[in-house]
């Protein structure tokens, strides 16, 4: 991805990121959960890091109640393969 495309991805509401342990990312189950809210997502960005064993997704949206988010995290929370879910 080229610099100027990379900028034109920059979001401009809030974030929610999902960490999982290493191997444990179950995307089906993340854009399921989105499902109420996905005309807001903005941007997804997916992080491994291996030597520290985890994996993070980090989805970004646009104009969204924090309100609305604050269901979503609370789902995310409940999942057992979720190490930690937070609203930025």
């Amino acid at each position: 991805m080229t610099p100027e495309i990379a900028g034109l991805l920059t979001a401009t509401g809030h974030q929610i990121t999902v960490r999982t342990r290493s191997g444990g990312m179950r995307v089906a189950a993340v854009w399921q959960v989105l499902m109420p809210v996905a005309c807001d997502v903005e941007r997804v960005r997916i992080v491994t890091n291996s030597e520290r064993g985890f994996e993070d997704m980090t989805i970004s949206f646009a104009e969204t109640f924090s309100g609305s988010l604050n269901t979503v995290l609370r789902q995310f929370e409940k999942m057992t393969w979720v190490t930690t879910a937070e609203l930025c």
